[in-house]
């Protein structure tokens, strides 16, 4: 495929899964047994079905083109497939072109001006019917209506034919002692006259850039990495508040929980510690962090550690080693990553065993691992407050038990100037929650994320 084709191939293929819950919805209004009965050509018809019509409600296809382009896959499936698969009935084909035709028709005889399928759209649809009925109903209950109609409305747009692909920079310059603010002006300049700097200084890449990653002015040079402007949120907090009590970073021993794919690590490695541990449990993602921290030139400043958070402990030369800081970004169920993701957004995951998990690793971090008057950053990139503020909630409510061994935590609140451009996002409690869709200017459009500071009191 030359890039043009490459191009439209993505932007069907995440309209489709972003979507997934109106297209299905639509197509079963004008099918009477939809999903298709399961055979042979079932799964082929079935994404047929979805990708004409993803062309043909949201991302506006001329009809002609859509139909005969899509329709023409089926009559071509076994020519491009193993011999073994036979080709799909001429039937089959007349089914999927005449739903087609339909859902392009008038809404009503005699009426050219809307067509069936918008008229579908409109009366039988709204965007929630992509979102997990649970996962809508969490939201109100957390944040109320009109915070989840920004969500929505931030995470399915309402013109998909113009979406454009988020991508953030992080680069090296940015969380040195220096900042060096020249080396940023010149990548940024190299990246494209409408690439943007973020007001926390994130580089958000523009449109004009053509061409893979891999190709862009810096990638080689391992001058930059992709990485959300929230996610870079935890790092950036934890980095100040060390560099406020410390000044100088070159002794302390930070520890990154659960790291992979890495931002964050190399976040704290640009700050200057004195060591960085990065603590993966699963092994296919630690080998993509220490792919990353190759290509950035930081793999032999960073020890990486293979094994389950919640049983690791720090030792050197055998003997414990002192901790002053901890990233914990816990795995959750990344529900504030659904404009880039939107198949987690239909997902039911086992929120339980993932609560669990954040528990044991929190209680763990702060009870054997942060040295007192050390500093935790706990991070999640859910909506949810079960799994970010309540969580917070409960660690610092454990200390007060005075049980022995249990660390006693108390907020360390985060401040407007730590934080340039998410001011706003800073409640009650010195946390950081950002919502999609709440904050203004181009952080408008950015991953939603729980960002708390604490320290160790005893």
């Amino acid at each position: 495929l030359d890039a043009r084709d490459r191009s439209f191939a993505k932007l069907l293929v995440s309209t489709v899964e972003r979507r997934l819950g109106q297209i299905d919805k639509i197509l079963a209004c004008c099918i009477e047994k939809y999903p298709p009965k399961k055979g042979k050509h079932s799964h082929l018809i079935q994404a047929t079905l979805r990708t004409g019509a993803a062309q043909l409600l949201f991302l506006r296809t001329p009809p002609f083109a859509a139909i005969k382009e899509t329709v023409q896959v089926l009559r071509i499936y076994h020519r491009a497939t193993p011999s073994n698969n036979p080709p799909v009935p001429e039937a089959m084909i007349k089914f999927v072109n005449g739903v087609f035709r339909k859902l392009s028709g008038p809404a009503t005889e005699g009426n050219a001006g809307s067509s069936y399928g918008d008229m579908l759209l409109k009366e039988k649809t709204n965007p929630e019917d992509n979102i997990a009925p649970w996962l809508i109903t969490k939201w109100k209950t957390d944040w109320g209506k009109e915070y989840t109609n920004k969500i929505c409305e931030q995470m399915m747009p309402s013109d998909e034919s113009s979406v454009v692909p988020r991508i953030d920079l992080s680069t090296k310059f940015t969380y040195s002692s220096d900042q060096n603010s020249d080396k940023v002006q010149q990548l940024l300049e190299a990246l494209g006259e409408d690439s943007i700097l973020l007001p926390h200084s994130s580089i958000r890449v523009g449109t004009n850039l053509k061409g893979g990653v891999k190709n862009w002015p810096g990638y080689n040079e391992g001058t930059w990495w992709v990485q959300d402007a929230s996610s870079t949120l935890p790092a950036l907090v934890l980095v100040s508040s060390l560099r406020d009590k410390y000044g100088d970073l070159s002794w302390l021993n930070i520890v990154d929980m659960c790291a992979a794919p890495g931002g964050k690590t190399s976040q704290l490695l640009s700050a200057g510690f004195a060591s960085v541990t990065a603590v993966e449990a699963n092994q296919r993602r630690s080998r993509r962090l220490i792919e990353n921290l190759k290509r950035l030139g930081f793999v032999d400043d960073c020890e990486v550690v293979v094994q389950e958070g919640q049983t690791w402990y720090p030792t050197r030369d055998g003997k414990n080693a002192p901790v002053h800081g901890i990233l914990l970004d816990v795995p959750c169920s990344a529900t504030g990553t659904g404009a880039r993701r939107p198949d987690v957004l239909r997902r039911s995951p086992v929120i339980k065993d993932l609560l669990q998990i954040q528990e044991k690793l929190a209680n763990h971090c702060v009870d054997t691992i942060l040295d007192v008057g050390g500093i935790m950053v706990y991070a999640t990139c859910s909506l949810l407050k079960e799994e970010s503020e309540l969580q917070v909630e409960k660690l610092i409510a454990r200390g007060k038990d005075k049980n022995e061994g249990r660390a006693v935590m108390k907020t360390l609140p985060i401040h407007p100037h730590e934080v340039p451009g998410y001011e706003g996002a800073i409640d009650g409690n010195g946390w950081l929650r950002v919502l999609p869709g709440v904050l203004e200017g181009h952080l408008m459009s950015t991953d939603g994320f729980f960002v708390a500071r604490l320290v160790k009191v005893e």
